[in-house]
């Protein structure tokens, strides 16, 4: 269901984004003010980018959320302290603590927006450290953060 919710949020991202921009050329003059000016096949051509984008959109949830591992040694009331200040240096705020799970999710208000909600990061305590989940562009940078400080000497 996470799934199917994300691919419709994407498709309504990417069309409003697409209005936008053929919006401003339109009033800029750089296009024409009808469909079939806009575009060589009028508004057959709105089928065919509802489908690309469709396709797109479909795509995204895969490719753009997971999970990774992260070795974080130690007992959790040991590493919990060291955790939240590597989620706070990188914007994110305590949401939930359920036993050693933790949830993130970004501060800023207006990051949260571009993100379309879709910023929380989720910490499940696993034997070597946390199974993290959410958007894998963050993940890749919070586990090679978390594994940095939390390093053996």
């Amino acid at each position: 269901m996470k799934y199917l919710v994300r691919a419709i949020k994407y498709f309504a991202y990417l069309a409003i984004i697409l209005c936008i921009f053929i919006f401003l050329l339109s009033v800029f003059g750089l296009v024409g003010s009808t469909l079939d000016e806009i575009f060589k096949d009028g508004a057959q051509s709105l089928l065919k980018i509802g489908g690309i984008l469709a396709i797109f959109a479909a795509l995204y949830p895969r490719l753009g959320f997971g999970t990774r591992s992260a070795l974080v040694p130690g007992a959790y009331e040991e590493i919990r302290t060291g955790v939240v200040d590597v989620m706070h240096n990188r914007g994110y705020v305590l949401e939930a603590e359920e036993g050693e799970n933790l949830k993130f999710r970004l501060q800023s208000p207006v990051m949260r927006l571009f993100r379309m909600l879709e910023d929380r990061i989720t910490f499940t305590r696993t034997a070597t450290g946390f199974e993290l989940e959410g958007p894998t562009k963050d993940l890749v940078r919070i586990v090679s953060a978390l594994e940095y400080k939390f390093r053996p000497e």
